[in-house]
């Protein structure tokens, strides 16, 4: 729950004391005609075997955080392997390389199952069980695909994790976790870069650069992991999409693009604004806790954010926007820009409000690759959360298609966590969940099927506060079957505002 950042507020104050932090904060500051973005920066967390350059030099691709265990996971090409940053500590407890031997592109974790997943970057894909740690991992090797396991992101709808691949022919494969086993394989007409599940309509986004086609046809698809089918195709000529990320409750996505971070409206694929300060963006990430997303623009090429330049004339930033934009906009801003390191990609923390940021050097050298440090850059954000605490929400849920189940969920707090109860009629399948995106991420709640009182009953407790304005969604049978925005009842919110 959100309440735990008034004392991890005076954990920074401790590690960011004195005239060291002021320093330090001063290179991450931006000083011209882009607004700083607030980040504190705290400490570099070496890694081991890293360097500067050489065959050694620091690489690593995607992040991942477990919010059960508060372990970071990176996916760490050095050492082969997936390693493991606490969070509390701040340091690496463990580097766990993989059985193929070969670099690890992807990093993820499905929270309600505890499994780790990573990709090698070649046929394979690695689901580790956090619960037995000293297990080895389910091995999959991807059928029909022409190499380069890549990116992947979980539907907690039908708990399956969907895995691209970054060499054609290209695919998206779909592993059911529970049942372990491959269920899907859909053929991509173009080459795939990050994909997301959308908690509003259970799709998934996926970002396509078709290199093969010089971009002719590079885009958000939006794939229905129901039908196995495109459902439709969002083309975006002025943005070349790597990175892809969404704030559920705006149902927009920004995308990490080379020419400029791009808002997207996931209601109809129309772009709401495209950032030009801040451009060469692989990777970034949404924090749910403070609305705010968070790019790894290790390639910018904008001078207008007062940064440092590296030897490859780049100017890197961490670019921070927020989706929902100020009152007076409502439409996507700019926060600003924090100074980083050469090659950097983020990582976050939502409970802590903590950025994780790979680096091959920081702070950059324009002439020189071998200065300054390597490792994971750690930056607190002050930002409060984008939501007031509440102790009770709720959502009336309805059939998505006619006839379908109905119901009504009730988010309130107990004791220091949020209970969720619902009940929900109508229900014609086996197995049942609801999903609440919260301030941690998404969360499910398993139901119990009564068929002889046609009565679905979910009981559970979430580690989050629900996201007021954003969709609970019932899935049936891994498919969504109910949804409902939630809200804050009338008598609550008039209560809460007497505070």
């Amino acid at each position: 729950m959100t309440t735990a950042k008034a004392g991890t507020f005076g954990r920074q104050a401790l590690l960011c004391a004195g005239l060291f932090c002021s320093l330090m904060v001063g290179l991450g500051r931006a000083q011209t005609t882009v607004p700083s973005a607030g980040l504190k920066y705290i400490q570099t967390i070496p890694v081991p075997t890293w360097t500067n350059t050489g065959s050694k030099q620091a690489n690593y691709d995607l992040f991942a955080f477990n919010p059960q265990s508060r372990v970071m996971y990176v996916a760490d090409r050095v050492n082969h392997a997936v390693t493991a940053v606490d969070t509390r500590t701040n340091a690496v407890i463990g580097v766990m390389v993989l059985p193929s031997g070969a670099g690890t592109n992807g990093v993820l974790i499905a929270p309600d199952l505890q499994l780790l997943i990573a990709t090698d970057g070649k046929f394979n894909v690695f689901v580790y069980n956090l619960r037995v740690p000293d297990d080895g991992p389910d091995i999959y090797p991807l059928p029909g695909i022409g190499g380069g396991t890549d990116a992947l992101d979980y539907d907690p709808l039908n708990r399956t994790v969907y895995v691209i691949n970054g060499s054609a022919p290209y695919y998206i494969t779909g592993i059911n976790l529970e049942y372990k086993e491959i269920t899907t394989q859909f053929l991509l007409p173009v080459s795939p870069e990050l994909l997301k599940f959308n908690p509003v309509d259970g799709l998934i986004y996926q970002a396509t650069t078709d290199g093969d086609n010089k971009g002719k046809n590079k885009g958000v698809y939006v794939y229905d992991p129901v039908a196995n089918a495109i459902k439709a195709t969002y083309l975006t000529p002025t943005c070349t999409p790597h990175g892809i990320d969404i704030d559920p409750v705006a149902n927009a996505a920004l995308i990490a693009c080379d020419q400029g971070a791009t808002l997207m409206s996931l209601k109809d694929g129309s772009i709401l604004k495209q950032f030009d300060d801040v451009t060469g963006t692989d990777l970034l990430q949404f924090n749910p806790n403070n609305g705010r997303f968070y790019t790894g623009s290790s390639g910018n090429k904008s001078t207008t954010t007062g940064c440092p330049m590296d030897t490859t004339k780049s100017f890197p930033v961490i670019g921070v926007m927020d989706a929902r934009g100020g009152a007076s906009t409502g439409v996507g801003e700019l926060v600003g820009v924090t100074c980083s390191g050469r090659n950097s990609k983020v990582g976050v923390d939502p409970i802590d409000n903590f950025v994780y940021v790979g680096t091959r050097q920081y702070p950059v050298n324009a002439s020189d690759g071998t200065t300054g440090s390597n490792g994971v850059l750690l930056f607190y954000d002050p930002a409060p959360p984008a939501q007031p605490l509440t102790t009770l929400t709720q959502a009336s849920l309805d059939p998505i298609a006619a006839g379908g189940p109905k119901g009504s969920v009730t988010l309130h707090l107990v004791g220091r966590s949020i209970r969720l109860d619902a009940s929900v009629q109508g229900v014609m399948g086996k197995t049942a969940l609801i999903n609440v995106p919260t301030t941690i991420g998404n969360e499910v709640v398993e139901c119990g099927i009564d068929y002889n009182t046609d009565t679905t009953v979910c009981n559970g407790n979430l580690l989050g506060d629900p996201l007021v304005g954003a969709t609970a969604m019932l899935g049936v049978d891994g498919a969504p079957a109910a949804r409902g925005l939630i809200t804050v009842p009338a008598k609550e919110e008039a209560a809460e505002s007497s505070r």
